[in-house]
């Protein structure tokens, strides 16, 4: 191919990209863009391209694809050189961490408190509100209780928290409704945010941690998706985008540092400490040690989700078995490695 030829059509055939899609979202009559994943198979004009689409499980299909719909691009040269690691931190490596400064609420929905019962389970109680929550509930149990809300926003500190952050003396505005959650488990992962949002119907507190992506839009900096972090997430992410951090040495005094052993990153990438519903303390103490806490469900619901993650990006490599963390993270990273080798052909 010629070098005018490449410079009038920057992506070729065989070339795996993400795009916008526009499609009906399932168990729904709702219409949403959505990310899909495909390979090039040919070139109509510099502007449309047709893609077989990634369909895991399912018969793969052909679309037309617009060059601005485009949002990520693998050229098939580097494609056997890619790794989940890299791949993962081409998807974060734009994730912006902030504190909370500010939170408005609108529109109160409910109050709830939640306990653990005689029985060792989880379980809430409801109120009309926050007044009778505080009446009803022990002093010394207040801090689970949580006030919903249909709609709320706030902005963000402008100290800057990672290195990555170019947005430094800025304010950065966030809204329930970009509030989302990374898709980190399941049969196929992506890494990526996933399609629901605006479901996190308790706001952050002043001081803590959110993170997302952020566009500039007329009005100033916006977070267009997002969510309330924990220090575990920003560690995880830290080992993935920036490796050198002093965050991830141990000081041994004297001006000297040493990089910690995964070993160590390994305890400190341990959530269970936020759900202690299953664990192996008697009832009395899950009743006495209960907390809430309003963060990422990876965090919260599974405990060694980047433990896992961190074993399957930083660890050895173990023989392929589509039944554990490694492998699926694999294929769902490594995606564009698992079209059939016959699929240009014809």
């Amino acid at each position: 191919m010629s070098d005018v030829y490449k410079s009038v059509f920057p992506y070729n055939v065989g070339d795996c990209i993400e795009f916008k899609r526009f499609v009906k979202m399932e168990y729904s009559e709702i219409y949403e863009y959505t990310v899909s994943k495909g390979i090039i198979i040919n070139i109509l004009n510099p502007d449309m391209y047709e893609v077989k689409l990634y369909m895991p499980e399912t018969e793969q299909t052909e679309h037309w694809v617009n060059r601005s719909d485009i949002i990520k691009h693998y050229p098939k040269e580097i494609i056997p050189s890619l790794t989940p690691r890299l791949v993962l931190r081409g998807i974060w490596k734009d994730l912006i961490f902030r504190e909370v400064k500010t939170v408005k609420y609108r529109d109160q929905s409910s109050v709830t408190y939640q306990y653990i019962n005689n029985n060792g389970f989880l379980r809430t109680r409801s109120y009309d509100s926050i007044g009778e929550a505080f009446h009803d509930v022990d002093s010394k149990y207040h801090h689970n209780i949580q006030v919903h809300f249909n709609d709320y926003y706030g902005f963000t500190n402008v100290r800057t928290v990672a290195n990555n952050d170019i947005y430094y003396n800025q304010e950065i505005f966030f809204s329930k409704k970009c509030y989302g959650e990374l898709n980190l488990n399941g049969r196929h992962i992506t890494g990526d945010f996933m399609y629901r949002r605006s479901f996190n119907s308790v706001p952050p507190s002043k001081k803590q941690y959110i993170c997302g992506f952020v566009e500039n839009g007329e009005k100033g900096l916006f977070y267009r998706k997002w969510f309330t972090c924990s220090k575990e997430f920003m560690i995880l992410w830290t080992m993935v985008c920036e490796p050198d951090s002093y965050s991830l040495r141990r000081n041994l005094g004297g001006g000297r540092h040493e990089v910690k052993k995964l070993n160590e990153l390994l305890l400190e990438l341990d959530t269970s400490q936020y759900n202690i519903v299953h664990s192996s303390i008697s009832i009395d103490d899950k009743k006495e040690r209960y907390a809430c806490h309003n963060l990422e469900n990876s965090a919260l619901y599974l405990p060694t989700i980047y433990q896992d993650m961190a074993m399957s990006l930083f660890g050895p490599d173990i023989t392929p078995n589509y039944n554990n963390y490694s492998s699926r993270i694999k294929e769902g990273l490594l995606w564009m490695k698992f079209f059939p080798e016959n699929i240009l052909k014809g």
